[in-house]
Order: C-alpha cells, then sequence, then structure tokens
C-alpha cells in the first residue's frame, strides 16, 4: 500500500521540535543559505521562534490567525512525522491566509510530499472563509517553487493590497536575502 501524507494539528509540545527541524537539519542548512535572516549567522532563538509562533498556533484557540500542523507520513506498517506546515493570516486582509511549510530532513525532499501537504491545507482553508492563498519561497529555492507549483500556485507580482497596512512594513520584503522571495498565490 501507498505511504499517505495528514495532517495533525501541532501542539504545544512539537514547537521545539519544529524549531530545531527549521534551524538545525540538513534541510534547514539548505533553507538557511537562501534567507536574509540566517546568512549572516543569525539563528533565531528558541525564545524568538516562540515570538513568532505563538500559543494560537499550537492550540487553535485563534484559528482567524493562524494555525500549525504536523505532516505525517504513514501506510498501515508506518508512521512517521515528517515535516511542519502553517498558516497564517492576522496580517492580512481578510479571505486570505499565508502558508510556511518545512521538512525536518532532505530526506523527504523531491517525492511529494510536501506538495501532497499543500494541497490538503489549502483545500481545507478554502473550505472556510479563506479564497486566496500565498506563499512566499525564495527564488532560488527552485524545489519549494516547483513544488508550490504543482500544489496549483502561480508566480504573480507582489500585492501590497493583500496585506493590513499596519503590517506592510514588516512583511513587504519577505524572508529571503537580497529581497529575492517569489510571490505566489492560489485562488478558490
Amino acid at each position: 500500500m501507498k505511504k499517505r501524507i495528514h495532517l495533525k494539528p501541532a501542539r504545544f509540545e512539537d514547537r521545539k521540535k519544529a524549531y530545531e527541524w527549521l534551524y538545525f537539519s540538513d534541510f534547514s542548512s539548505y533553507l538557511n543559505e537562501l534567507t536574509a535572516e540566517t546568512s549572516e549567522g543569525a539563528v533565531p532563538t528558541l525564545s524568538q521562534f516562540k515570538e513568532d509562533y505563538a500559543f494560537f498556533f499550537f492550540d487553535g484557540s485563534r484559528p482567524e490567525k493562524g494555525r500549525a500542523y504536523l505532516i505525517i507520513l504513514e501506510d498501515p506498517n508506518f508512521k512517521e512525522e515528517i515535516g511542519f506546515i502553517t498558516y497564517t493570516a492576522f496580517h492580512l486582509r481578510d479571505g486570505i491566509a499565508e502558508i510556511d511549510i518545512w521538512l525536518k530532513s532532505l530526506e523527504y525532499a523531491g517525492k511529494g510530499y510536501g506538495t501532497e501537504a499543500l494541497k490538503i491545507l489549502t483545500h481545507e482553508l478554502f473550505k472556510e472563509k479563506y479564497n486566496t492563498i500565498i506563499i512566499r519561497p525564495c527564488l532560488e529555492n527552485v524545489r519549494a517553487v516547483n513544488s508550490y507549483k504543482k500544489a496549483g500556485f502561480k508566480v504573480t507580482n507582489f500585492q501590497s493590497d493583500y496585506y493590513k497596512k499596519e503590517y506592510l512594513h514588516q512583511f513587504a520584503a519577505g524572508d529571503c536575502k537580497n529581497g529575492e522571495d517569489l510571490f505566489m498565490v492560489l485562488k478558490k
């Protein structure tokens, strides 16, 4: 039987492993070369990560702001947590959410697992109040860009009107070094 992907709501105790996967795995080594945040060697602390990924991501108390999920790979004889995916909406106008995703190891990259996780989450978000989903990979992260395209995202120009005015200055530049991020959109 084929292995399948599903999402499990993340809990408080999952924050540390999500942080470690993002900043201290072989997958993170690849990502860190692409982002402005870590290109200068300044890996955020776990406390800083917790500030970015507040309680509501892990307890489901504020779904209008965002939620975090573990990506689970399983078949009848096997089950493993292989990544982390979130949606965030507190900084965006109504009906718009932003997704972020990372895997715990390069071992899981290039197998379609991330694409499948994106399809699952976007499908659920479209069933809710969202009609537009954005994602902002680094231009050089060809694997991610290809995965997002397979999930239906299209590269487009940056849309400042997607953001609430009070957050535009904070999020407009993206996370990639030298502003080399792509703005990708999936519409309902």
